[in-house]
């Protein structure tokens, strides 16, 4: 394992004259580490980024960086050491993207004197590191939501700490841009030895790409590398009371299965596999039993797909297309409340 990093002791997160929000937290983070933050809406993911970015006052516990904690330092020397995204969008009108990110770099050469070639070529780096070079002279208030995000991932690179906080960095984003920003936290993370969290909802991204996950509990928090947490049914704890299932035997989510009628299917290979999807997707069980009153062949010619239907007590039918077949079936799926 790597050296340990981030150290949180019995960290009590809220608001002053309040009660805790949420049960004290003890986690070790460490370099070169990606950890997703999850959770339902509410538990707190935001108030503990903010607690440990030294934006809001913990209630009770210690926070420690590389040994040092947080709570016996100036603000300056905790920007040195921390650095934060926040989930809203900086856009500040006439500010060059460029300018923007060399903003980061003010903890080491104080608001009262200019950056450095050392400084700017720091910048300039952070701005290659994500992909925008070409934008540097661009306002970030006209660049996209995209483009914007990687400039604020380059200032937190510019700001050149050994913790990385980002609350909801994918949001709002589109999905290839969901899977190159987290792709990117990860190669941060371990080119430079950093320590990066990012709180999520996307729980099937952060399966694929973090090396860790952080999950907020109702009852406390759970953590674990993707896989363990899988094997301990943890993921399932998260979705008490939802209509959200996580299949084990392929590490995804989906809605339960809503439907009582069952339906044998035969065929090979992708077809016989979206085959399946689309019957669970729209409310049958698939049986392996060739007794069912459904029946299902699922075959190919040299040019297309074909799916013949066989339901006792009708003609055979024939269907081009799954979309096809997926209308005729689901007026007479029978369902039931899991």
């Amino acid at each position: 394992m790597s050296q340990s990093l981030l150290n949180i002791k019995e960290l009590s997160i809220g608001y002053e004259s309040q009660r805790a929000l949420y049960p004290e937290i003890t986690e070790q983070a460490h370099s070169a580490e990606l950890i997703a933050l999850v959770g339902r809406n509410g538990v707190g993911k935001s108030t503990l980024l903010r607690s440990l970015a030294g934006l809001q006052h913990p209630l009770e516990g210690s926070i420690e960086v590389d040994g040092v904690n947080l709570n016996s330092i100036s603000r300056s020397e905790k920007a040195r050491l921390i650095s934060f995204v926040p989930s809203e969008q900086v856009k500040i009108q006439n500010l060059s993207i460029r300018s923007f990110v060399g903003l980061a770099r003010f903890p080491y050469a104080g608001w009262g004197g200019g950056l450095s070639k050392h400084d700017w070529s720091i910048v300039d780096s952070a701005l290659s590191s994500v992909g925008i070079s070409n934008l540097s002279a661009r306002d970030i208030s006209l660049v996209s939501d995209g483009e914007r995000h990687r400039a604020m991932i380059a200032f937190a690179i510019a700001q050149d700490t050994r913790v990385i906080l980002l609350d909801e960095p994918t949001a709002f984003l589109d999905l290839p841009n969901k899977f190159e920003t987290v792709r990117l936290l990860s190669q941060i993370a371990s080119e430079n030895s950093k320590t990066v969290i990012y709180s999520t909802h996307d729980l099937q991204g952060a399966i694929h790409e973090a090396d860790s996950i952080w999950m907020m509990l109702p009852d406390g928090m759970v953590s674990g590398s993707p896989e363990d947490l899988a094997l301990s049914e943890s993921f399932q704890k998260l979705l008490v009371n939802t209509y959200v299932t996580f299949d084990m035997d392929t590490g995804t989510f989906k809605n339960k299965p809503s439907g009582s009628e069952q339906v044998y299917v035969t065929g090979e290979g992708l077809q016989l596999f979206w085959t399946v999807k689309m019957l669970q997707r729209i409310g049958y069980s698939v049986t392996t039993t060739d007794s069912a009153s459904k029946r299902i062949v699922c075959s190919k010619t040299s040019s297309s797909l074909m799916w013949d239907l066989e339901v006792d007590g009708e003609p055979k039918l024939q269907f081009s297309t799954l979309k096809n077949l997926a209308e005729r079936l689901k007026n007479n799926v029978k369902k039931c409340v899991s």
